[in-house]
């Protein structure tokens, strides 16, 4: 499979929109500008109860391969507050967290790497979504 639409929650939607807003003023995070441009044109934003259990949202954690190496990495997709190398978890404005976040299982995506330079990766496995957990998020 390669790439659909991404799709994000309107809940994920709603909170990025309130931790980017006092971030992007006066072009201080552009990468949270990026973020917010993205989700309001390029997704399909859904009530939470309609995310499909195989795409990635806030919180999630999933494993995905970089197709040049063929290295496989299990990571979890967190608000910027939420990040913690040890346990694996990146923020979405990070250019992995970004290329994975409102994907799908099964999807290639684009990693746009900070040196200008592009990688290839496909998201190979949802181990964890909190929605299709049941996981009330308020």
């Amino acid at each position: 499979m390669r790439t659909t639409q991404p799709t994000v929650t309107e809940l994920d939607a709603a909170r990025i929109r309130e931790f980017a807003g006092p971030l992007h003023g006066f072009g201080r995070m552009p990468a949270v500008g990026d973020l917010l441009e993205w989700v309001a044109t390029e997704t399909d934003v859904v009530p939470s109860d309609r995310i499909a259990p195989d795409v990635v949202t806030m919180g999630s954690t999933v494993s995905f391969m970089e197709v040049g190496t063929r290295a496989v990495f299990r990571v979890s997709v967190v608000h910027p507050v939420d990040v913690s190398i040890e346990e694996r978890r990146i923020s979405v404005l990070s250019p992995v967290g970004r290329a994975l976040f409102g994907r799908r299982v099964g999807e290639f995506t684009t990693v746009e790497m900070p040196d200008g330079g592009e990688r290839e990766i496909e998201i190979r496995t949802m181990h964890y979504q909190p929605e299709a957990a049941g996981v009330p998020r308020p």
